[in-house]
This record gives C-alpha cells, structure tokens and sequence, in this order.
C-alpha cells in the first residue's frame, strides 16, 4: 500500500494516472523492452507488466471511452452524449459499445470525429424510466480508422464490387442452411447475388428459423404501462358463449398459458372474451377492453401516415417485406400493470404477461419500440408500420443485400423474432399496405379496385344519376 496525492478532475479518460513525480521519489523505472515497470516496496520487488506500443502505433490504437459528466436519459428518448478517450484531435475512428454496457439502455456502433479530446455517440433508453448514468462511466472502445479502410453509407451510391468484397468478408460460409431456407421466398436475381442473399439470411438463424408457440420477448427491457390514476378497478360480466365457441375459448387460453402469453391471475379487474369471425371463417380470440380504454391516459405516439410511407418508396426498385412474429406478444406488460388486462372464462381469472390486442395504447407501444430500433434508417433505407417493415433500395442486389443486413443486425440485437413465411425478400414486386409496388411507381392493390374497374355501365340517365350519388327520382 502507498500513498499517493492526488487531483480529482471531470472528464478523463483513464481511471487513475500516475506522474513522474511519484515515480522519482519511488525509483520506479519503466522497461519499454520487457514492457514492465519495476520498483521496490520495504525490499519487496514489484513488477507490473503493461501495453507499449511505438510512436506509429500510438495513432492507431484502441483506446477506453468513458463518460464526460453524469448523464440522465429520459425514458423513451435518444440523446447524443459525449465520451472522452485519449486520441489525437480530428481523428476519425468507430465507437464499438462494450459488451454488457449499461443492458437497459442501447448503444450502436458509430463512426465518429475526436473534438476537444471527446467524441459523440448516441445513446436510447427504451425502458419505462429514466436511466441515470454516472460521470466517467466506461461505455465501449474508439479505434481510428486505417487509411486503407473504405467508409460504405447504406443509403449512399456503391461500387458494386467494393460491396460484394466487403459482404464476402463479414459473412462466413461455415453458417449452416436455414431448416426453412427452402421455403423463403427470394426475389429474382443474379446466382451469385442470391449466395449473397442467402449467406447473410444463415448468419441469423435464431431471428428467421421458425419456432413453436409464443416468441421471447425484446431484450430492450421495453414493457407495455397502463395509465389509470385513482380510478377504481373495473369489473364486467363475461358474455354468453354457445359450447363450440366456449370450446375454441378453452382451447386459446389453455395454449397462452403453456406459451407463457397469460397467467392465472387473482386481482380486481376482469374483462370479457370475445371471438371476432375473420373473413376465412376462423375465430379471433379478442378482449373487451372498452371501458379500460376509456380510463387510461392516452398515448399520442403516431403511427406513419401511410400515404408518406408510400410516397417514399416512388423510384425503389428492390423490396424486402419482414414480418414479426406475433409482434405484440414479444412486449411484455410491466408487473405492475398486469392485473389490469385480466379476462374471465368458465375457467377462471387470467392476466397477460405479454401486450395483447385491444388495448388503447398498444400500437403506440410498439411503434415507438420499433422507431427506436430502427432509428438512423427508417425513411432512408426502410419503413416501418408496427409490426410490418419493409427495406427498399433504388441501386443494385448487392446494396439491398448490405441494407437488409443493417436492419436484421438491429432487430437480432433487439432480441426480435420474424416469420419468415410471412416474408419476402429483394424481391422486384411487392404487396405493402394495400399497394402494389415495383420499379414503375406505387399502385393500389389489382383485387382492391376489381369491383370499381367492373362497375357495370348505366342504361339510363336515371340510373346513372342514381349511381352518381343524385336524387332517385
């Protein structure tokens, strides 16, 4: 143990640094060619061994990034925070965030320009809190790039060889075949753009294979709130159900509950079960969750316009159409709020665990969850509407390719899940909200205005009138 004086400043980048004073009054010498610096201590000799690098090397090397000053980030928001790292004033280099880093907030990987001894990286909280970050807080490495490294944008013109040779060395061929990699549905394209295609799909297995029952939730530590201030619990009587419906109701909720979407519950709120009738004849298991609705406070976040959406892809020649498995039921309801989405059965009181429909305030819940994820590349390389996305791009296979890997890359590290046999990609023709979309422009759906293309023609004027929304008579 020694004593050491020492000055307590904000901002810098290592956690402790030792002066040439105090290695003059302890001898301690320093060994650039064992790397090792030596002295004693009451006759005891003390080696430690450390990094050395040469004065070319220095440049280039990795170095910790800490936090400048104590930071809090409102839940729900992105903000810019600035890291501090010894690295030479207007280098260019990529922040990586450090394995485990703060796991309820998100960073992403960034290229960024040292200013003043510090570089700024975003930073997104999509938790229902605010985070509180301490001052030099350790957050991930900076390396500067090498001059023989090529900076690629995802939405910017490529070299189409330059693209393919950077694809070839970030995916590997040992990946093994997707189990449904036959039932993907592939665009038409070039052989070897479809390798391409095809390497990049087997590099996320755990994010397209399919699976049995209920998805794992978002790692993102996001959950669904429910907002009802002082007002008393609601309690409705369940609806009268025929034998064969009350037969589909215990088979849906005994199959949620092995899935873990439900759990029996023993509170104060219960709703009834209703069963919608879908246009191919099967039943959809619905909660009336309509005076719940009415009490909670509202939340504003807007779903897209869908006519921006579609004014965005004029000119895109290529599409990738994903597809979340169960989106919803991947959004867990906070504990504390779980009682509130209780249903009643013949069976008895059950709670969803995870967000189910019918709920006011799910669809802002998981658009704000998904613009989070995607953010930086929605509107300039893909779309999305809750639980639909959609990547587009008006240059070659190969820089689709390179764009739908930025978008599998942030939902695997949001812990997301696709059904794949509800996607299509780099495909040359699409059907998107109602819309036929190809390289010619965007159009509505064929099957969508059959009826008015077959509009029979009017055989008198009163007819026609009538038709044309004019008096009958």
């Amino acid at each position: 143990m020694m004593p050491v004086d020492a000055l307590v400043v904000e901002g810098a980048a290592d956690e402790f640094l030792l002066g040439e004073d105090w290695m003059l009054q302890n001898g301690v010498k320093i060994d650039f060619t064992s790397c090792e610096m030596k002295w004693y201590d009451g006759g005891d000799k003390k080696v430690v061994p450390f990094s050395c690098t040469t004065t070319d090397e220095e440049a280039e090397r990795t170095v910790q990034v800490r936090l400048v000053r104590k930071q809090r980030v409102q839940t729900q928001t992105c903000r810019q925070v600035e890291l501090a790292g010894a690295a030479p004033e207007g280098t260019v280099g990529l922040f990586m965030p450090a394995s485990g880093a703060e796991p309820h907030l998100m960073l992403a990987p960034t290229l960024t320009t040292v200013h003043d001894g510090k570089v700024v990286v975003p930073i997104m909280n999509l938790v229902g809190r605010t985070s509180k970050l301490p001052s030099r807080e350790k957050l991930g490495t900076w390396t500067p790039t090498n001059e023989d490294m090529t900076i690629m944008e995802v939405t910017g013109e490529f070299d189409q060889a330059r693209v393919k040779q950077w694809l070839e060395t970030q995916l590997h061929d040992e990946n093994a075949p997707l189990s449904n990699e036959g039932d993907l549905k592939l665009g038409t394209m070039e052989q070897e753009d479809k390798e391409l295609l095809l390497r990049l799909l087997r590099h996320y297995p755990k994010l397209l294979e399919p699976r049995d029952g209920c998805p794992p939730q978002t790692t993102l530590g996001v959950s669904h709130e429910i907002h009802t201030g002082s007002e008393p619990p609601i309690k409705v009587r369940p609806h009268r159900h025929s034998h064969s419906e009350q037969a589909i109701i215990d088979e849906q909720t005994d199959k949620m509950l092995v899935d873990g979407v439900i759990e029996e519950a023993n509170g104060a709120w219960g709703f009834p079960v209703v069963l919608v009738r879908k246009k191919d004849g099967s039943v959809r298991f619905c909660i009336d969750y309509r005076l719940l609705n009415a009490i909670a406070k509202k939340d504003v976040y807007p779903l897209p316009r869908i006519d921006d959406t579609l004014d965005n892809l004029h000119g895109a020649k290529r599409f990738t159409s994903l597809d979340l498995h169960a989106g919803y039921w991947q959004v867990p309801v906070a504990e504390k709020d779980r009682d509130k989405t209780g249903f009643i059965t013949r069976k008895g009181l059950f709670r969803f665990v995870r967000m189910p429909f019918g709920l006011a305030n799910a669809p802002g819940t998981f658009q704000r969850m998904m613009d989070a994820v995607l953010r930086g590349l929605t509107w300039q390389s893909c779309l999305v509407y809750l639980d639909d996305v959609i990547i587009f791009s008006r240059g070659s296979a190969a820089q689709h390719v390179v764009q739908l890997a930025a978008v599998l890359e942030r939902l695997a590290g949001a812990g997301l899940s696709l059904k794949a046999s509800k996607c299509s990609f780099a495909s040359e023709k699409l059907n998107y909200l109602g819309h036929e979309l190809d390289g010619a422009g965007v159009r509505p759906m064929s099957s969508l205005v059959e009826s008015a293309k077959n509009f029979p023609t009017p055989t008198d004027v009163r007819v026609g009138l009538r038709r044309k929304g004019g008096p009958d008579d």
